[in-house]
Parts: structure tokens; sequence; C-alpha cells
């Protein structure tokens, strides 16, 4: 079940997140939902495996964006890493990121189904 008290347990900065949305425990918990059920994780992984580094580039900005906004720990720090060899262009293997993101993301999505 999603709570705060379930998304600390899990490393999330709640009390951040919360201060961004103005400490409005719903409005943060809806935001971190819809934020779960988006698929731009896929998408990153399809153009990492594309080695589209432009778009895999864009998509994890965006995700680095929304991720911190929520105070999302979990996803935020691999996919700050992953952007800025991303912004470099760096070819390199990104599977342990993706690994990690993929499921942190699981993680956090799970709370969200129950």
């Amino acid at each position: 079940m999603l709570s705060i008290q379930n998304l600390k347990e899990i490393g999330v900065n709640t009390k951040e997140g919360l201060e961004r949305c103005l400490n409005n425990e719903q409005f943060y918990l809806k935001m971190v939902k819809k934020t779960m059920e988006g698929d731009n994780v896929e998408k990153l992984k399809a153009a990492i495996e594309a080695n589209d580094l432009d778009k895999a580039f864009e998509i994890a900005h965006n995700l680095k964006g929304v991720t911190g906004n929520l105070s999302l720990a979990p996803l935020y720090q691999p996919l700050s890493e992953m952007t800025e060899h991303l912004r470099a262009r760096e070819q390199m293997d990104y599977s342990s990121y993706i690994e990690t993101i993929t499921a942190n993301k699981e993680k956090l999505a799970a709370l969200c189904r129950d």
C-alpha cells in the first residue's frame, strides 16, 4: 500500500518530497503513483538497447527531474549518475544502471498497486 511510511522504508525522502508538494500528502502520493504508472523507464531501456544516446539522455534527464522533485532517491540517484554519462555521450555498458532503475521502479510500483 502506498503510504508515507512505506516510501520512507525503501529510502524515499518523503519529508523533502512533501515540502515540494506544499505538505499535501494526498497530492504527493498521487504524484508518486502517477510517476510509477508511466513507461519512461521502459523507453529508456529501449533507447539504450538501440544505442540512441541522444534519446536516452532526453528520457533519463526527464526522469531525473521528476524523481528529484518527488525525492524518490532510489530512482533519482542512479538516474542522476546515468544522466551525466549520457550527457557526455559515453559509449559504455549502461546495463547496471538500467537494472537498478528497473528494480527500484518495480519496488515503488508494487507499493502503488497494493
